[in-house]
């Protein structure tokens, strides 16, 4: 069994390029890469309740329609953010028809993540 890693390490992870790799192999990130993006959440101050909702947008309108939105979160930051994920979970070509729900699973983690961390104060309030 490996020491738990600390944010500082967390923080350290690639998110985009991790969630690319993932889901060109067919699978959701690794629980290290969810934690990792919800640590950059944080610093952004993104609520977990706007990334269940771009969970959402995903799974109802499909990944294709999410990349084009202009603002997918409130702020130019989070939308930048957003942006950069949903980007790097698109161009995975022929994927399966459960890929959709697979990126919206992994955003309502993050989101799940991010709330834990808040309930527990080791995030920003909000």
């Amino acid at each position: 069994m490996t020491d738990p890693r600390t944010d500082h390490e967390l923080r350290t992870i690639d998110v985009p390029a991790e969630l690319a790799v993932a889901l060109r192999a067919g699978r959701a990130p690794a629980g290290e890469v969810t934690v990792a993006a919800a640590l950059v959440a944080e610093r952004l101050d993104i609520r977990p309740r706007s990334l269940t909702f771009l969970a959402e947008v995903v799974r109802r309108g499909g990944l294709g329609y999410a990349v084009t939105l202009p603002e997918p979160l409130p702020t130019p930051e989070q939308a930048a953010l957003a942006s950069i994920w949903l980007t790097a979970a698109a161009p995975v070509e022929d994927h399966e028809p459960t890929h959709d729900e697979t990126v919206a699973r992994w955003l309502e983690n993050v989101a799940l993540v991010l709330a834990a961390r808040r309930q527990a104060g080791a995030g920003r309030p909000g």
